[in-house]
């Protein structure tokens, strides 16, 4: 249209946690985000770090089904984080959808949608997100 111009522009939509993120436990090199990148067809943004890292992150095709970045990684706990049984062949880990740590079977047996990620079907999540995220709705 006339008098009109598309102009590009980086929303800032959550924390690029997993590799440069200070706070997190399982990041045992955190370092500073030093360069931002945006691929042409604007699905992808790169990342590059103080200790010469790049890192891709990727759009997903469908609303919620993208990578979990909050995700404690699974060699980052040998135990449920709430009732402490420990993981074997016999007791799988999960991840709670909301807030990524690890738990068994019994302590994520819960399900909710997760407004904030975009995921509008009932996922796992553990207790105590099931019931903030019930408290929120």
């Amino acid at each position: 249209m006339p008098g009109m111009k598309w102009a590009c522009q980086l929303v800032f939509r959550s924390k690029l946690t997993m590799h440069t993120a200070y706070d997190r436990r399982d990041n045992t090199e955190p370092a500073s985000v030093t360069t931002l990148a945006v691929s042409k067809d604007h699905r992808t943004v790169l990342v590059g770090d103080a200790r010469g890292r790049v890192f891709s992150w990727s759009v997903p095709d469908q609303p919620g089904r993208a990578v979990a970045d909050h995700w404690v990684r699974d060699d980052g706990s040998d135990a449920c984080a709430h009732c402490q049984v420990k993981f074997s062949i016999y007791e799988r880990r999960h991840h709670c959808r909301n807030c990524g740590h690890l738990f068994c079977s019994r302590c994520s047996r819960f399900e909710s949608e997760i407004s904030r990620l975009r995921i509008l079907k009932p996922v796992r999540v553990c207790q105590k997100c099931y019931t903030t995220l019930r408290h929120d709705k």
